[in-house]
C-alpha cells in the first residue's frame, strides 16, 4: 500500500520527508479542491450554498473519524484558538486548578498560565524517561481541579498516553474535565472520544494532511452544558434575525456555537478530500503496518549512541520519534541537503513517520544520520 501511496505526494517521491508532526504532506489532488472553492467563490453569494455544503461534509468526516456526532464537531481556525475557547467558556474561581504535563505543546500550557490574575493555579507533572503513567496523575488530581489538559501524543517525544478512559474516569470522580490536543495523532493513530474526553482540538496541517487555517474541534455535550459563552458570534446562534436579538439569543446545537464568524472554506474544501481519504484508507490499518518502521527507526538512533527521547515501550508508540543533539540545527540543515527532512529546535531532532514513508526512508535517513553525526563528532572534537 505505502508504494502506491507515496505516488500521490511528490516531496515523498523525491526526498526521505520525515516531518510530519510539524507539516504534513497535502494529496495532489487537493489542488483541484481549491480550484473548487474558487469556482463556488466566482459564483457570488449563489456559491455560499456549495461552501456550506462542504463545511457540512468536512464536519460530518470528521466527527466520522472521532467516532462521534456531527453536532458535536466545529471546525475553528486552529487547535490554539478552540483551547482558548473553551477556557474562555469556564466560569473560574479562585483556588482552581489546571492540570498539565511537561509533555504539552505551548499553546496548552499557555492557554493556562493566563489565567493565574484569576488566581487560577496550573499544577505540573514532570514526566519520567519521556513517559507519563496514571499514578502521576492521581497525586495531583484533587478537589480543586478543573481541568486536567494533555497532548494524546507528545510533539516533544512522540509518547502516547496509553490511559485516556482510565485518565478520564479519574478526572469526572474529581468533577475535572479532560482537554486532550489530538494534534499529533488524529489522522495518524486511532483517537475516539466516545465516553473519553470533554474536548478535543486537533491542527489539520500535520496528519491530517491539510492546509493551514483550521483546527478540529470536539465538544462532548455534558461537558457543552458545564460551560458558558466564552465566544459569540452572528455564526454562533441558532436564529441570527430573531424578533428579539437585541435582548437574548440562543446557541447554535452542539459544538456549532464555539465559531464565530464565517468558516475558513479554502482548508474546508481540502479538508473534506483528506479525511475522506484517510477514512478509506484505514487509520487503523495504517498505525498498524508503520509500526515496524516506527521501531525500526528507534532502533536505528538507539545503535548510534544518541540520547532517545522517545520511550521504549511499544504501548508509548505514535508516529514520532524523538532524540537529543548539542548541534540539532545543523545536523537537521546537513541530512535536508542529504535528502532526508526532519525537524530540530530546542536541542532535539525529531524524526515522524506517515503512511507515505516506507523502509527506504528509514534507510536513508539512518544512513545520513551516521555520517553526518560523525562528521559533526569529529569538527566539535577539532
Amino acid at each position: 500500500m505505502t508504494t502506491e501511496i507515496k505516488s500521490l505526494f511528490g516531496r515523498a517521491r523525491d526526498s526521505a520527508y520525515l516531518d510530519t508532526a510539524a507539516e504534513g504532506l497535502p494529496l495532489e489532488r487537493c489542488r483541484d479542491a481549491l480550484v473548487r472553492y474558487f469556482d463556488d467563490k466566482s459564483n457570488g453569494s449563489p456559491g455560499r450554498v456549495r461552501m456550506h455544503e462542504e463545511e457540512h461534509a468536512a464536519r460530518d468526516a470528521a466527527a466520522r473519524l472521532l467516532g462521534t456526532k456531527l453536532d458535536n464537531v466545529v471546525l475553528l481556525g486552529s487547535a490554539s484558538e478552540a483551547l482558548n475557547a473553551f477556557a474562555n467558556s469556564i466560569a473560574w474561581k479562585p483556588g482552581d486548578e489546571v492540570v498539565v504535563t511537561d509533555l504539552e505543546f505551548p499553546s496548552g500550557v499557555l492557554t493556562w498560565l493566563r489565567l493565574r490574575e484569576r488566581g487560577v493555579r496550573v499544577r505540573l507533572i514532570d514526566s519520567q524517561c519521556g513517559a507519563i503513567d496514571l499514578d502521576s496523575f492521581e497525586r495531583v488530581i484533587g478537589p480543586a481541579t478543573r481541568v486536567v489538559c494533555v497532548s494524546h501524543v507528545s510533539y516533544k517525544t512522540g509518547t502516547r498516553i496509553p490511559f485516556l478512559p482510565e485518565l478520564s474516569a479519574l478526572a469526572h470522580e474529581h468533577d475535572a474535565m479532560l482537554v486532550v490536543d489530538a494534534t499529533q495523532s488524529l489522522g495518524r493513530v486511532p483517537v475516539s472520544v466516545a465516553g473519553v474526553a470533554d474536548f478535543v482540538v486537533a491542527s489539520t496541517y500535520k496528519w491530517l494532511l491539510g492546509v493551514h487555517g483550521l483546527g478540529v474541534t470536539y465538544l462532548d455535550p455534558a461537558a457543552r452544558e458545564r460551560i458558558g459563552d466564552g465566544v459569540l458570534g452572528w455564526y454562533s446562534v441558532a436564529d441570527l434575525f430573531s424578533p428579539d436579538r437585541f435582548d437574548s439569543y440562543a446557541r447554535k446545537a452542539g459544538a456549532g456555537w464555539m465559531l464565530c464568524g464565517m468558516p475558513n472554506f479554502p482548508s474546508i474544501y481540502v479538508l473534506r478530500e483528506s479525511i475522506e481519504f484517510l477514512l478509506a484508507q484505514g487509520v487503523e490499518v495504517f498505525d498498524r503496518e508503520l509500526r515496524p518502521l516506527v521501531a525500526e527507526l528507534r532502533q536505528g538512533i538507539a545503535r548510534l549512541g544518541l540520547e532517545l527521547l522517545t520511550p521504549a515501550g511499544p504501548e508509548f508508540a505514535s508516529g514520532i520519534v524523538s532524540f537529543l543533539h548539542p548541534a540539532c540545527e545543523a545536523l537537521a540543515a546537513a541530512l535536508e541537503r542529504a535528502g532526508a527532512i526532519v525537524w530540530a529546535g530546542d536541542g532535539r531532532v525529531r524524526a515522524s513517520v506517515h503512511f507515505y514513508n516506507d523502509g527506504s526512508d528509514i534507510s536513508r535517513f539512518l544512513g545520513a544520520l551516521e555520517s553526518i553525526n560523525r562528521e559533526i563528532a569529529c569538527t566539535t572534537r577539532s
